[in-house]
């Protein structure tokens, strides 16, 4: 290839990559891997419940995304009621929009309880920004979430 192609075609890439990154925000998106078909979404709370009880492995969780990583959407806050999950994104492999807060949410992934550190707690509440809601200080025990995939759904 001489030097106008290569020329040209890093030119188009650019240009498509550009487009996808000021695609504008739509509340209908998936982000991530595929959401497997089979199997119903549960709330929260039911997947606390099952994993209370010893059960293991991936699951459709749904919530409300109440915050969202202010400082490049790599984590969210899913609820249900007064519960929350801090959800990651499997392999930092993708993040969300940081529009996405307030928007009904399905997420494909592996249920965990730990604690967080009180470093770990401030650093999550200034990418949180102003918005944050939660009390994190000193040592915090919380559920997470290592998303495999995530999908809005559309408002309605």
């Amino acid at each position: 290839m001489n030097k106008v192609t290569i020329f040209l075609s890093s030119l188009t890439l650019f240009g498509f990559l550009s487009v996808q990154a000021d695609e504008t925000f739509r509340a209908d998106q998936n982000f991530g891997g595929d959401m497997p078909l089979e199997g119903e979404a549960i709330t929260l709370k039911e997947a606390i419940a099952d994993l209370n009880q010893g059960s293991e492995g991936f699951v459709k969780i749904k919530g409300q995304v109440t915050e969202v990583c202010q400082a490049k959407g790599c984590w969210m806050i899913l609820v249900d009621g007064e519960t929350y999950a801090r959800v990651t994104f499997e392999n930092y492999g993708f993040f969300v929009p940081m529009e996405t807060s307030m928007q009904r949410s399905i997420v494909y992934g592996q249920l965990k309880e730990h604690v967080l550190t009180g470093e770990e707690a401030q650093h999550f509440a200034q990418d949180a920004g102003a918005t944050s809601s939660l009390e994190l200080k000193g040592d915090v025990r919380e559920y997470s979430i290592v998303a495999r995939a995530v999908q809005l759904e559309q408002r309605g």
